[in-house]
């Protein structure tokens, strides 16, 4: 096979372009304001970022995955972007029917049997609720974030979300149970901003 070569500046100019640009983080913690209520029994808690300056991401995230196994969704909630490509083995050695009535998001991948794989995208940030036409007690949830700076709260609320371009952003908490909470922040080239946000609160 003939290589083809590339002049030296062409080939710098590549690099630079591959080159990953200036990036910051955002950490924090998530507590719920209300008395009574327990962080971990509240459900999956999401924290997204949104550009205020129009930055977009440098790379297209890599596919996530929700198997049906054991006639459940594994796992049973997921996190994607809008976009992000989501594939869905059958790894039972039964059919499965993957189908969602969440508006504008829904779909049905129809029956499909052990072995194969389906893939779909979403193109409209939310909560899609899924389930199985045939075993009705298959359900699961992914949300769908608005931009791929994006993590799920852990059992003590920490978060973290990684490979954020500088500038102003709002980070919005997300959970089932509570009104989103929102607040404004900018982001530095280097280090972390922090984000501690009381859910729940007035």
């Amino acid at each position: 096979m003939r290589q083809l070569g590339l002049p030296a500046a062409a080939l710098a100019s590549l690099l630079w372009l591959a080159a990953p640009a200036e990036a910051g983080e955002v950490q924090g913690r998530v507590s719920l304001a209300v008395e009574g209520a327990v962080l971990e029994h509240v459900g999956p808690i999401v924290v997204f970022l949104e550009s205020r300056d129009g930055a977009t991401a440098a790379q297209v995230r890599r596919k996530a995955e929700v198997r049906q196994r054991a006639v459940q969704f594994q796992p049973s909630f997921l996190v994607v972007s809008v976009g992000q490509p989501v594939v869905m083995p059958n790894d039972d050695s039964i059919f499965h029917n993957v189908f969602s009535v969440s508006h504008p998001n829904d779909f049905d991948l129809g029956t499909y049997p052990a072995g194969e794989a389906k893939t779909i995208r979403f193109e409209h940030p939310g909560l899609v609720r899924i389930y199985c036409s045939i075993h009705e007690g298959m359900s699961g949830g992914i949300y769908v974030a608005p931009s791929p700076w994006f993590d799920t709260a852990s059992g003590t609320g920490s978060y973290r979300i990684r490979d954020v371009p500088p500038g102003r952003y709002r980070l919005t908490v997300w959970n089932e149970r509570f009104p989103e909470t929102t607040r404004d922040l900018s982001v530095p080239a280097e280090g972390a901003a922090r984000a501690d946000v009381a859910m729940g609160s007035r």
